[in-house]
């Protein structure tokens, strides 16, 4: 029974450890048109099987990974989107500023936004260039 124990841990300890090794580093950058950045929100990918999001900071550049940002993602062809890209809206003096979606309603979903990649090796460069709504 203790060599069973031993053997499966060996064999799990493989399996996470090849799980790790195909990840692909996938940073870039989301703007507008007259290139001024996309200062919140999420990029997704989105293949068959999997969807894997990755937080957009102020200066619009992102790092894709599996469980946290940065930590890559497996080779493949992706759809991608652009989700939770929320701002506020002024409002009248007095009155609460409204929040409002800062990408166009295409943008929102992998189905409609147009943006594809095939990731097969560490790609830093990657430019999405969303409008306004």
């Amino acid at each position: 029974m203790k060599d069973f124990m031993i053997l499966r841990g060996v064999v799990l300890f493989f399996i996470l450890f090849l799980t790790g090794c195909g990840q692909i580093k996938v940073e870039g950058k989301v703007s507008f048109p007259d290139g001024a950045p996309l200062p919140v929100g999420k990029v997704v990918f989105e293949d068959s099987k999997s969807t894997f999001t990755a937080n957009i900071k102020k200066d619009g550049t992102f790092r894709m990974g599996m469980l946290k940002d940065g930590e890559g993602i497996p080779a493949g062809k992706y759809k991608v989107a652009i989700a939770d890209a929320l701002g506020l809206e002024q409002a009248a003096p007095g009155k609460q500023p409204v929040q409002k979606n800062l990408v166009a309603p295409k943008f929102r979903t992998t189905a409609t936004s147009g943006i594809e990649y095939d990731i097969q090796k560490s790609q830093k460069d990657i430019s999405i260039v969303v409008e306004r709504p």
